[in-house]
């Protein structure tokens, strides 16, 4: 039977995927009238988001602190996978959360420049130098993710630490003896035929070999004591987090300032779709820092404790999991363009429209 947890997981980042593709799928359509350059990088964010929900989804990751060490336990059905494979998800999720958080300040900066002095930067920030910018800000995530990877202690010790200070083994063991027991049953009644088969073909396997492919208990991590390199990781994390919250605020600041000195050079519409515009995509981008606000904190407090209590070990995959939920819903219900086509398809009015159209059409034959 599945846990609370795992429940939540798949709810929530399946809810994510969902709201995501609509919101790649509207950007991708050409139809929605907003500005290009927004639907290129909504594009990507939603990219992004359906990438790390997946990632979330089949992790379901539980962070153990114990000491100087942090142990990953997977509970999704990434379980099942080789070390290496695990870890390797983990660092995909690290690259599309990071690609997130440091696209939205360049999409700031770059609209920034735009209403500063369009003439002057609109021939130095077009779509290709953009793609360029997020090609080079994707290396550098990818880079990121090289440092967490590599940062990882052997799986030996991580075990022993688990079943030493902790009762995730012994929990990982009750949920699955009643599997092993049905599989036993199995084994006994396939026991005749199987041996047969073996004896016939002239080969016999050990106990040993039968209990290789054995379900194992799936974790990972690492050690700051043993492998710096997990420091340099972090380090980095909190650096982008910082300078993304700088750059937004400072641009944001920035460009609602612009608005209001050139609001007697536009049309009023204009003006409230770009402040409108600000806003949005400033609530937008704020969410994963608001949400990773509790996990950095909680992150702290169990470095100085040394120990994790049971509720903290989950919270990072709580928050971290309504990320592209909040931030996909925010884009679809307070961006217009969008919100306007997701009405017209929950009203149905894009059919209306084209019956409406081909009665006109037959009127206009008629006469």
């Amino acid at each position: 039977m599945l846990s609370f947890f795992a429940w939540y997981c798949y709810i929530c980042n399946g809810f994510a995927i969902f709201l995501n593709s609509i919101l790649l799928f509207l950007s991708a359509h050409k139809s929605i009238e907003t500005i290009r350059e927004l639907r290129y990088f909504l594009s990507n964010i939603a990219v992004s988001g359906i990438v790390f929900s997946s990632t979330i989804l089949v992790l379901q990751p539980q962070m153990v602190t114990r000491g100087s060490m942090t142990i990953r336990v997977i509970h999704g059905p990434s379980q099942y996978l080789p070390e290496n494979s695990v870890k390797a998800i983990f660092c995909v999720a690290v690259i599309s959360y990071l690609y997130a958080i440091l696209s939205f300040p360049l999409f700031f900066i770059y609209r920034s420049m735009i209403l500063a002095n369009s003439n002057m930067f609109g021939q130095y920030f077009t779509k290709n130098t953009l793609f360029i910018t997020l090609l080079i800000v994707l290396v550098l995530c990818c880079t990121e993710s090289v440092f967490l990877f590599y940062s990882s202690i052997p799986y030996a010790d991580l075990l022993d630490r688990a079943n030493r200070t902790t009762s995730i083994v012994e929990e990982f063991e009750n949920s699955t003896q009643l599997l092993n027991q049905h599989l036993r049953n199995l084994d006994i009644n396939s026991q005749h035929s199987v041996t047969l088969s073996n004896v016939s073909s002239g080969v016999i396997q050990t106990q040993d070999e039968l209990n290789q492919g054995k379900h194992h208990l799936s974790l990972f991590g690492d050690d700051y004591s043993r492998n710096p390199l997990i420091i340099i990781f972090h380090g980095i994390l909190v650096v982008c987090h910082l300078l993304s919250y700088l750059i937004l605020l400072i641009c944001a600041h920035f460009m609602l300032n612009t608005l209001k000195r050139k609001q007697g050079t536009m049309s009023q519409d204009t003006f409230l779709e770009n402040e409108l515009l600000v806003h949005s995509v400033f609530a937008e981008a704020f969410v994963p820092l608001l949400l990773s606000a509790p996990v950095g904190a909680n992150a702290v407090l169990v470095t100085v404790y040394e120990n994790s209590l049971k509720w903290q070990e989950f919270l990072p995959a709580y928050c971290m999991s309504m990320v592209p939920v909040l931030s996909s819903f925010f884009t679809l219900l307070f961006i217009g363009p969008y919100r306007k086509a997701i009405l017209s398809f929950i009203t149905l009015e894009f059919l209306r429209r084209a019956k409406t159209s081909t009665n006109n059409r037959n009127n206009n034959d008629d006469s």
